[in-house]
């Protein structure tokens, strides 16, 4: 059954609040990390490496947030923009309906259920694929880290001091 035009309007409404929230905290965010950057400290030869850890992390979970919050607004202007073409509501893969119910909870959703699921398991996330990570190769069906390997698997590979110029 097709949304009605008072669901779709209740929903762009939800969709609209959402992103007002969302570039409402990213303005806070921006002025918050400039106006540490303006106190910062100049030098951290004083700074423990405990305290700078911290730091670290405490940097990379905001650029997680920020890239994370990203994506989101990124896919609310798309549900709007299906809003406008008449095509809010249909899954992008298969044009099926998707329910009332999974839009309220997740009023961005472009996916049926199982159609993310499918997406899912396949890797794919939007319009492109996701790669293997860089050091990680497959192994016999499962991955592995390249960087870990046996004393042995690295004496195959490159060889040792002693029997490195026996093969020349």
């Amino acid at each position: 059954m097709s949304l009605s035009k008072q669901q779709i309007n209740e929903l762009e409404q939800n969709l609209l609040k959402m992103k007002k929230q969302l570039e409402e905290q990213q303005e806070l965010r921006e002025k918050d990390e400039s106006l540490q950057e303006s106190t910062g400290e100049i030098s951290s030869y004083d700074n423990h490496f405990g305290d700078m850890g911290s730091e670290l992390y405490d940097r990379e979970m905001a650029m997680a947030l920020d890239e994370n919050q990203e994506e989101t607004l990124e896919d609310i202007n798309e549900a709007l923009q299906r809003i406008e073409e008449g095509t809010y509501g249909k899954c992008v893969d298969t044009g099926e309906e998707i329910p009332y119910e999974r839009l309220k909870a997740l009023p961005y959703a472009k996916r049926t259920v199982q159609a993310q699921e499918k997406a899912d398991e396949e890797g794919k996330t939007d319009d492109y694929e996701i790669g293997e990570p860089s050091f990680v190769r497959k192994g016999e069906g499962k991955y592995e880290d390249s960087r870990m390997q046996s004393v042995d698997e690295i004496m195959e590979t490159h060889g040792n001091a002693s029997n490195k110029g026996e093969d020349a």
